[in-house]
Formats: structure tokens, C-alpha cells, sequence
């Protein structure tokens, strides 16, 4: 089973890109070419990026990790992607709520443990992730249970068992997934942020606003972190806690009013003493005009982030290419580039996500279009694309000491590489 999402930062519709710039990358220079590049592995980059202390702490490329059986037949392929490319590994599917109690009260996270010990096997780290899809039980009966128990029993069981079950060997956890509404206005306060995203649990039925009303309010926020901060402090992990979100880079790329929302809630949590530690931007985007944020905005809500006192995260990242040409291959890769570029040179960013490893398990292929998705560094068969090569190029400029490229994606009116 791959992701399911209800909401994209922009729409997957079939089109031609009006404008595709021509971009200058890094790998056209001598010293990046691909044929330098291809003796290297990712992942050994990484190990010098990280031996040498660059970040000051560990840095992490990672992907989504899926059960085995999604595609039996890249078994063999994801094995060794994980033991040369990514050195962090997320799970899809299988450590969220439905998956890891089935039945109230009853716990079962061999699903999600299988993929813990897969990373662990292979030397990498582990990021958990708690979406908004819940178990049959409590998606089907959402008035069976009351705010009393929600609050005090039901979400906090599920935080503590699952962080606590798993062991103080994770790296990060999204504590809280997608809460805010798409529809800001600029001033919203935090909680009309929450409670007009007409979600569960603030709404009985997820996204009808005419459904009973649970929570009224924004607590639930707390009660969650305040639950992951419990757990972790009990098995003495130093686990980073997450919020994590689309739309998050502002600059109206596409809503500066619900970047604020965010900024705002992750403030006020701050303000409350409740345990925030970061927030990840989810990173769905395309190679069309208008269609991903700048550099100059990521870097800007990544120093926001710092002045809060919050790390940030590159999460959930491909980039959707309108067609099969050249140009706008070449212009998927200066996205990937640029959008990595704004985590490495960002003191508070130390974990880039990709949303599947490669094109035929990309969530995108799930759409009816006629668009050609190929959204990730690897193909359908496995190779690696222009793309993977940038990103290689840029994770090794980093490991060398070079300065931080000008903002490709912008085409080379703007700036040469």
C-alpha cells in the first residue's frame, strides 16, 4: 500500500511546462562530470560530510522505506540502495496509526519494527511518522469515544506505545502530521488555523465541518508531544519531535498565510513549554513555472525556524516533471539541487526525505493523468538520473568546503553556476 493523500501542496494535472529555463548545473562543470561522479557512492559522501563534522552533527539523506511485498521485485535493488545511497530510512505506511494498533488497546509494531531492523541492519538511521490515517476502529466509530478519553487515554496510548516500543535508537518522529487548514487568511489565530482544517480530531468526521465537533480547540497538539516527550525521556532517547506539514515555505509559495499559521502554533507551543523540536516541509513539487519554492525562500523560513529556536527538515521530497525532454529533466535537477543546497548550508536542516526511492513505487504513478510523473532520482529500472548526479554533485561540493551555488532553478539569466 502506498501513501494516501487527500491534499498536495500543488495539483498533479496533465500539462505542458509554459516555460522551462535553461539552467546551469553543477555536474557541467569538469570536476562534477558524470563520469567523475559515477566511482562514487552517495552514501560515502555522506560518511565524509559527517567524519569531517561539516554540519556539526550528523546529516541525513534518507527515503521512504515500504513493506517488501509493495514490490517484491526491487527487493534486491532497495537492499542495496539502502547500503549505498541513503543513510536514513522512512517508513511508508507501516508505522502509522492503523497499522500499529489494529484493535483499541492492542499494539502490534512487528510491521513497523521489520523496517526499523532493516535500517539498523544496513548501519542506517530510522524516522517514524504518524499520519492521519487512523484504525478502522476508531475511523468507523468517531462517536463512540469522547474528548475525556481522546485526550487523556487514546491519543496518548498511541504516541507512548509506538515511541516506546520501538526503542531509543530513532532519529526524528513526525509528532503531528498535516493539522493546519489550506485555507488560512492572513491573522488567523492558531486555533481557527486548526479547527477550520475540518480534521479529525477536532471534527467527528474527517474534513466535514458539519460533523460533531471533538475538540474544539487546538489541545490536542499538546497532548501528543507532551506524550512523545514522556516516552522518550522514559527510554532515555534523544529523538527529535516534529510537526510536519505542506505549503510551509511562505513568500505566497502558494500561502504565506498558512506558513504563518505554522510559525504561529509552533511558537505558541514554544510559549506553553510543550516539547517541539522541528518542523518538516513536505517537498511535493514540479518543474513547471511557479511550481517550487525559491532557494532564497527555503533558505529564509529555515533561518525562521532558527529564531524559534526550531530545527527544520527537507521531508517527503520529489519533484513531478510535466514532460520527457531534456530541458526539463535538466530543470528537475537544479529543483533537487537547490532545495538540498538550503538544507546543507542551513545550520538547523540535517535531514533531506525522499517520497520513494525511485519512479515505478512513486506515489505520483497513483494519479489518472497523462503527465509523465518520474519524479524521483532513479528511473523505473533503477538507474540513476541526471537528477541522483546533481544531488551528488551538490552533497560533494558541500564535502569538499566549496561555497554554496546561486540558485539554478532560477536559469542561468539569474545565475551560472
Amino acid at each position: 500500500m502506498h501513501r494516501t493523500l487527500i491534499f498536495l501542496a500543488l495539483p498533479i494535472v496533465a500539462q505542458a511546462a509554459s516555460f522551462t529555463p535553461d539552467v546551469s548545473l553543477l555536474t557541467d562543470l569538469p570536476q562534477f562530470q558524470i563520469q567523475n561522479l559515477d566511482k562514487l557512492t552517495l552514501r560515502s559522501v555522506l560518511k565524509t560530510i559527517n567524519d569531517k563534522r561539516l554540519k556539526g552533527t550528523t546529516f541525513y539523506f534518507g527515503s521512504t522505506l515500504a513493506d517488501p511485498s509493495v514490490a517484491p521485485q526491487n527487493a534486491a535493488w532497495t537492499s542495496a540502495r539502502f547500503e549505498d545511497t541513503f543513510n536514513l530510512a522512512v517508513a511508508e505506511n507501516n508505522c502509522k496509526w492503523f497499522s500499529n494498533e489494529p484493535a483499541e488497546g492492542v499494539f502490534n509494531l512487528t510491521a513497523c519494527a521489520e523496517l526499523r531492523n532493516f535500517a539498523f541492519q544496513r548501519g542506517i538511521a530510522f524516522r517514524g511518522l504518524w499520519h492521519n490515517q487512523r484504525p478502522d476502529w476508531l475511523a468507523n466509530n468517531p462517536l463512540n469515544f469522547t474528548v475525556s478519553q481522546l485526550n487523556k487515554t487514546i491519543i496518548p496510548n498511541a504516541v507512548q506505545s509506538v515511541i516506546e516500543g520501538l526503542g531509543k535508537n530513532l532519529v526524528s518522529w513526525d509528532v503531528v502530521n498535516e493539522a493546519l487548514t489550506d485555507s488560512a487568511t492572513p491573522g488567523m489565530s492558531v486555533t481557527e488555523c486548526v479547527v477550520n482544517a475540518s480534521r479529525w480530531p477536532n471534527f467527528a468526521v474527517d474534513g466535514d465541518a458539519s460533523s460533531p465537533v471533538l475538540f474544539p480547540d487546538a489541545s490536542f497538539l499538546n497532548t501528543a508531544f507532551l506524550n512523545a516527550d514522556k516516552a522518550r525521556k522514559k527510554i532515555g532517547s534523544n529523538l527529535q519531535l516534529f510537526y510536519n506539514d505542506y505549503n510551509g515555505y511562505g513568500g505566497n509559495f502558494p500561502s504565506q498565510a498558512k506558513t504563518d499559521c505554522a510559525f504561529n502554533m509552533l511558537a505558541q507551543l514554544k510559549r506553553s513549554g510543550v516539547p517541539v523540536d522541528g518542523m518538516g516541509i513536505q517537498s511535493h513539487y514540479s518543474a513547471n513555472p511557479g511550481a517550487f519554492p525559491s532557494k532564497e525562500s527555503a533558505h529564509f523560513t529555515m533561518d525562521r525556524l532558527k529564531s524559534l529556536g526550531l530545527m527544520g527538515a527537507i521531508t517527503e521530497m520529489d519533484c513531478w516533471l510535466p514532460d520527457n525532454t531534456t530541458e526539463s529533466l535538466r530543470w528537475q535537477a537544479s529543483i533537487f539541487g537547490d532545495l538540498l543546497d538550503s538544507c546543507l548550508f542551513s545550520s538547523n536542516c540535517n535531514e533531506f526525505i525522499l517520497w520513494d526511492p525511485r519512479d515505478d513505487e512513486s506515489w505520483l504513478n497513483g494519479f489518472n493523468t497523462t503527465g509523465v510523473h518520474m519524479g524521483t532520482l532513479f528511473d523505473s529500472s533503477g538507474n540513476r538520473k541526471l537528477p541522483y548526479f546533481e544531488v551528488l554533485a551538490r552533497l560533494l561540493n558541500f564535502a569538499q568546503g566549496g561555497a554554496e551555488p546561486c540558485s539554478t532553478s532560477s536559469g542561468t539569466s539569474a545565475c551560472i553556476v
